[in-house]
């Protein structure tokens, strides 16, 4: 029994390793994105793409993670990715 847990906590650290990866990516791509609209004069925050990554989000989502829950999570990762723009004036 304990070297499955072992083995199945070894699984979670490394989901784990991969979606610190890939929240990181999705940062800087945001950032990229922020500076384009920034160079072009136009509103960084879109409210509209914003409910719409969320109604992605949720239509992708096949469980067990609840859909609420789902858009929760998403919801937290796009206000925190766009601190980062607040904290370097961006926004």
């Amino acid at each position: 029994m304990q070297s499955k847990v072992q083995e199945l906590r070894d699984r979670v650290d490394e989901v784990d390793r991969e979606l610190i990866r890939a929240l990181n990516e999705r940062a800087r791509i945001v950032q990229e994105i922020m500076a384009i609209k920034s160079e072009a004069g136009t509103s960084i925050y879109d409210p509209k793409r914003e409910e719409e990554i969320l109604q992605r989000v949720v239509e992708m989502n096949p469980g067990p993670i609840y859909d609420s829950s789902m858009r929760d999570i998403y919801e937290l990762i796009l206000h925190r990715i766009r601190d980062l723009e607040i904290q370097r004036g961006e926004f």
